[in-house]
């Protein structure tokens, strides 16, 4: 899994929109033709702009132009017929009232069938290549227009190189009827073991106390595994014989009185799986096929001051870690042990 940072400066008061891959396969896109586009809102909040009102089609007719100028063959058919078959969606969010958001963010994912690499016959849609792009300090069509353009850009820079006008013959258009898609839930089906790993972000404030907490953090993810009866990876047979499932718990945190258009706490929980592409069984890829997002806030500690609280820390990544638990249980009948409730007692200061 790779992993991308690329800044595209533009001359709008000075402010950078920055675009950064998450998780991606660049190879995913190798031999893709057919793509659907879908241009959507998903969060809008505040009130509204003239322009909103028809900026989705505007968006929608220049990644269409772009997209067949680069050869690929687009389809723009809606509701129920573009399901099932290769699409990149972009998702708008726009934000005028929160100062833990982005004032404008897009996210562009590329979505496919897939199915297990160890051994499930049943089919269902991942993202297997994601970008998101952030802009700002106001909502302002020219923002989003830039923020949008970086993306579209950033897919065909990576389109084009895994599909040279060399190689372009025409493939097998995928039916989107001539399966039944799985519930994204049927990827836990038969798996009881995964692996763990519990990172905070480092940056410049991090210090030897993050180190500490980090650990704690992880000890205590494993052991809410362990009791509730899911096996930690450790070993690479074992990991290959799950399919390389891991589930990775992401922790952020930023600073009282910056400004970072992100919570005080953050946490992204994220559950990857090799999967094998339906159009290409022979492409095996890691992909997300679970995910979970939460956030928490400072606290005064005794002198007044905002802190981040360990214990607040601690209850986040419980609560993803218990998500996760749910959801696997939910999946396997043979996974019976209850999800624990008792909470463990962070690192003393």
């Amino acid at each position: 899994m790779k992993r991308h940072i690329l800044a595209i400066t533009v001359l709008l008061l000075s402010l950078t929109p920055q675009l950064s891959a998450q998780r991606t396969d660049e190879e995913s896109l190798q031999g893709l033709r057919d793509i659907g586009l879908v241009v959507k809102y998903g969060q809008v909040n505040g009130q509204p702009a003239e322009w909103q009102s028809t900026i989705l089609q505007k968006l929608e007719d220049r990644a269409k132009q772009r997209l067949e100028e680069a050869g690929a063959r687009i389809d723009l058919t809606g509701g129920s017929g573009i399901l099932g078959r290769p699409r990149v969606v972009f998702t708008i969010n726009l934000n005028r009232v929160n100062s833990t958001a982005a004032p404008v963010q897009v996210e562009a994912s590329l979505h496919q069938r897939v199915r297990l690499w160890r051994g499930s016959a049943k089919e269902f849609e991942v993202a297997t290549w994601t970008l998101s792009g952030i802009g700002g300090p106001e909502v302002t069509e020219k923002m989003l227009t830039d923020v949008f353009d970086g993306l579209v850009k950033r897919f065909l820079e990576v389109y084009v190189a895994m599909n040279p006008a060399s190689s372009q013959a025409p493939t097998e258009k995928i039916s989107a009827t001539s399966a039944q898609l799985s519930d994204s839930q049927q990827a836990f089906e038969g798996l009881n073991s995964t692996g763990l790993s519990v990172s905070i972000r480092e940056d410049f404030y991090s210090n030897a106390r993050q180190v500490v907490l980090q650990q704690f953090l992880r000890e205590a993810a494993e052991k809410r595994l362990q009791e509730a009866g899911i096996k930690l990876i450790r070993y690479t047979n074992e990991a290959e014989k799950a399919g390389h499932a891991h589930l990775a718990v992401w922790v952020k945190f930023s600073q009282p009185n910056g400004h970072a258009w992100a919570p005080p706490i953050g946490v992204e929980s994220r559950f990857s799986q090799w999967v094998r592409l339906t159009r290409n069984p022979k492409k095996h890829t890691s992909a997300v096929t679970w995910e979970s997002h939460d956030q928490g806030d400072f606290v005064n500690n005794s002198n007044g001051e905002l802190v981040i609280a360990d214990d607040v820390v601690l209850e986040l990544v419980n609560k993803q870690v218990d998500e996760f638990i749910n959801v696997l249980k939910g999946a396997n009948a043979n996974v019976t042990s209850v999800v624990p409730q008792a909470k463990s007692d962070p690192p003393r200061q």
